[in-house]
């Protein structure tokens, strides 16, 4: 394992600059209307009926404002997520225009697969498209997601790369892959033109079928991310931050990650969990802040005064949840 954590340090060294940085996803609803992948906490909840209005999306402003606290602390935005097929493309595009005023850039979307139509209508909005694969082994695959088969991701993913977007899996380590399917998944990276991998552990959740099934530990992580780093040096690889294996965190640093998802900004913020991931974290350059709210200011916003009034209330909302004291773990 060392020889190999060496390797993919030293490969990673000579292809990136010495950071890493933590990168918000932003969910725009809390529901699906598949809500059958059976890892997945929303197979707990009521399925959204698609055409059926919901009380689960979040408003334009509170994404925005979000965005803006994600960029006011030097936190980068990667992509808005949340349940499949819950918004329509006229509701999703007028929030993605309001993320680059916010923010000055473009994110991706990480929902799952869309119909080539959609993707072009979404194009000129975003830089890339991406979607949970859990498992390139198709009957694994698809006895954890029925409603969600490989054969229409790999697709979407095809359509994705042909209409000029970066394309973005996420693979969930856990749900019954072993090592020797690392060839399985290193030759559908290169067929399908994968840009960035996210590696997830499981997180067990309450009424799935994987309740009791436990978590994989960090350097069986290491060894996922390694091996990938070794055999595509230029490929972007993230990985989802595990409470619970913070202390560790340093090794997925020399396998060789870009950044990191998952922390917790409003339960996490300044507790001592952020000031182990600080110091695990000491071997790079960390981006943003994790410990100590600076001074901010919001500055001109891009909406009309109505707007600007709402994202500016929910903003400094946001800022003081992050400085609630006491803090703990």
């Amino acid at each position: 394992m060392k020889d190999l954590l060496d390797q993919a340090s030293s490969v990673h060294n000579t292809h990136f600059d010495g950071s890493v940085r933590f990168e918000r996803s932003i969910f725009t609803n809390w529901t699906c209307a598949i809500a059958d992948c059976k890892y997945c906490y929303l197979s707990t909840k009521p399925k959204h009926r698609p055409g059926n209005e919901t009380t689960a999306l979040r408003s334009k402003e509170s994404i925005w404002a979000e965005a803006l606290l994600c960029k006011k602390m030097g936190w980068h935005v990667s992509y808005i997520t949340g349940g499949l097929r819950v918004e329509r493309i006229e509701q999703l595009i007028p929030i993605l225009e309001g993320l680059e005023q916010v923010l000055g850039y473009k994110v991706m979307m990480n929902y799952g697969p869309f119909a080539k139509s959609e993707i072009q209508k979404l194009a000129p909005y975003i830089t890339g498209m991406g979607s949970a694969i859990e498992s390139f082994d198709e009957k694994l695959h698809n006895e954890i997601c029925p409603s969600k088969p490989l054969h229409t991701l790999t697709r979407y993913l095809e359509v994705v790369h042909e209409e000029g977007l970066k394309t973005l899996i996420t693979i969930i380590l856990g749900l019954g892959e072993t090592k020797n399917d690392l060839g399985m998944i290193c030759e559908n990276i290169e067929k399908y033109n994968i840009d960035i991998v996210q590696l997830c552990f499981l997180k067990p959740q309450e009424g799935t079928p994987y309740a009791n099934v436990p978590s994989p530990d960090t350097k069986y992580m290491a060894w996922w991310v390694a091996q990938l780093r070794v055999k595509f040096p230029t490929l972007y690889i993230k990985v989802a931050l595990v409470p619970e294996c913070t202390d560790n965190f340093h090794l997925l640093l020399d396998a060789g990650v870009n950044a990191f998802s998952r922390f917790m900004i409003y339960k996490h913020f300044g507790t001592d969990l952020a000031k182990t991931l600080v110091k695990e974290c000491s071997s790079r350059k960390l981006k943003g802040e994790f410990l100590n709210v600076p001074e901010l200011e919001i500055g001109d916003l891009p909406f009309g005064t109505e707007t600007n009034e709402k994202v500016e209330i929910k903003f400094w909302q946001y800022v003081k949840r992050l400085q609630h004291k006491p803090r703990r773990n």
